[in-house]
């Protein structure tokens, strides 16, 4: 058994109040207006061709390989026109983000844009985004949404898992917390990367690619060392 925590209210510029304290997540409303999402959802119908099978990383061995039955969704790489507003986005929110989920970092950047597109039975199972290396930190992972509106797709929602609490002495193990996020387009959600996740199930009646699961996700990463230097002489 576990414990459902709902929803904190949306979030207001800047974030605050949508932090709980055990499962901690921000949520951003109509971040990027319905124009930019309509081009979005041009640009995955005319790059249907180019998405790739996503595939998972052994941490023990560094292999990558595919398995539908952890990880049943596609991948594109390239955001095209529409990776500069998102990235001004993500870029903006960081430091409040930070702020607000009370982590700190004093240098970060966000890196790693990528299209996920989810049809019929996509889903991933619970995983964490963080890295084993040390020169590559990702610190906050952000899910952007972006569909058909209405949306012609169910399920799909994000579960975020929080840390359990404490039991009294002698007795059972609490069970953890956890939070469903519903898919809702033009919608950001920020969470620690190193929060346990998963994508539930989704159905897609129609089983159209246009009216697919889709989000762009990105990784907010400690910005590596000597960076600032390198990029002072460019001004």
């Amino acid at each position: 058994m576990t414990n459902r925590i709902e929803p904190g209210a949306d979030t207001a510029w800047p974030p605050e109040g949508a932090v709980d304290g055990r499962c901690p997540y921000l949520i951003f409303r109509d971040v990027l207006g319905p124009e930019y999402v309509a081009g979005l959802l041009d640009h995955v119908l005319d790059r249907r061709a180019d998405f790739q099978t996503g595939l998972m990383h052994n941490r023990e061995t560094g292999e990558l390989f595919a398995d539908p039955v952890v990880r049943d969704a596609l991948y594109l790489n390239d955001l095209g026109a529409f990776a500069a507003p998102i990235k001004a986005f993500v870029t903006a929110v960081a430091a409040p983000a930070l702020e607000a989920l009370r982590l700190i970092e004093p240098d970060v950047e966000p890196m790693e844009f990528i299209i996920t597109a989810y049809g019929e039975g996509g889903h991933i199972a619970d995983h964490i985004d963080t890295y084993r290396w040390t020169d590559r930190v990702r610190i906050l992972s952000c899910v952007y949404y972006f569909a058909s509106t209405p949306r012609r797709f169910s399920g799909g929602e994000l579960r975020l898992y929080g840390f359990p609490k404490f039991s009294t002495v002698g007795g059972e193990p609490a069970a953890p917390s956890f939070v469903d996020i519903e898919p809702r387009t033009d919608t950001l959600i920020v969470f620690p990367s190193w929060l346990r996740h998963k994508v539930l199930p989704v159905h897609v009646p129609t089983g159209a690619w246009a009216d697919s699961r889709f989000t762009v996700n990105c990784w907010i990463h400690r910005a590596a060392a000597g960076q600032d230097k390198a990029q002072a002489g460019h001004g």
